[in-house]
């Protein structure tokens, strides 16, 4: 499930793959598993390490400066040389992207993302599924919002919104976001293509009815963590998976074949 489709092409984003030098994106889960496993030794608290981890991100050039001053030793630097010497291969041409951002699209948090906030992302998206899997499994009412270039891009979308947002209609079994849909449904989680939901107003409407909320998130990295972290804010719990890489039209000026590991989505749902 983790393995590449689409006549085996290889998913290549504009800063990110999860695929690195292998044919499946399994390696980088179980990566990434065994470092925060690591780092949570040394911490010893899952909730205040993800404090650290956000606080630390918001600050991109401190953290470029904590990540080159060879004198500074402290638990930020090492988790980001650890981090780096783990997950740098998972990069692809980020630094050479970085430098050729126009100024217009510098201003953006998300296109913008930094080397060392990808880093600290990864692992919030880890500890945030830590910590929230029981908490969204137990959901009264759970949602998943799923991104429109998973579709299969040789037919054409025959999604229909409900009026809150755009419902799969399984016309291709090859199309990654009728099966995650089918995955979702499974598990009594509605799942939506996400073209226009308003999240807090959804959200508002079923804690309004009295039902305990829930969220699944499918997205590129950055753009889960906002995911994420507005989710927070308004206390649902929240859980997510990043695409395989950034493949859409804001990275890429089109849509490319794009994939999610669906062995991670099960896992989290399980």
């Amino acid at each position: 499930m983790g393995k590449i489709g689409i006549d085996e092409e290889k998913i290549i984003g504009k800063t990110y793959s999860l695929y690195g030098r292998d044919d499946s994106t399994d390696l980088f889960y179980e990566e990434l598993n065994n470092f925060v496993k690591t780092i949570l030794n040394q911490f010893n608290h899952d909730t205040k390490l993800l404090e650290f981890i956000r606080k630390n991100s918001l600050h991109k050039r401190r953290l470029k400066k904590v990540i080159k001053t060879m004198l500074e030793n402290s638990f930020l630097r090492e988790i980001l040389i650890g981090a780096e010497s783990i997950f740098s291969k998972y990069f692809t041409g980020i630094d050479l992207y970085l430098k050729n951002l126009p100024l217009s699209k510098k201003c953006g948090s998300t296109l913008n993302t930094s080397r060392e906030q990808y880093l600290l992302y990864m692992i919030e998206i880890e500890l945030v599924n830590r910590l929230n899997k029981e908490s969204f499994n137990l959901s009264e009412t759970k949602y998943a919002f799923l991104p429109h270039c998973l579709h299969d891009q040789e037919m054409e979308c025959l999604s229909v919104s409900d009026g809150t947002d755009y419902v799969c209609k399984n016309c291709s079994k090859n199309c990654s976001i009728n099966r995650v849909s089918k995955m979702m449904r499974s598990h009594h989680i509605k799942a939506y293509i996400w073209r226009e939901a308003n999240l807090k107003k959804v959200f508002r409407l079923a804690i309004a009815n009295g039902h305990s909320v829930g969220a699944f998130g499918v997205a590129c990295i950055p753009e889960l963590i906002n995911g994420l972290r507005l989710c927070a804010k308004y206390d649902v719990p929240a859980i997510g998976v990043p695409l395989d890489a950034n493949r859409c039209k804001r990275w890429m000026g089109d849509f490319y074949p794009n994939s999610v590991n669906e062995k991670k989505i099960h896992s989290l749902l399980a």
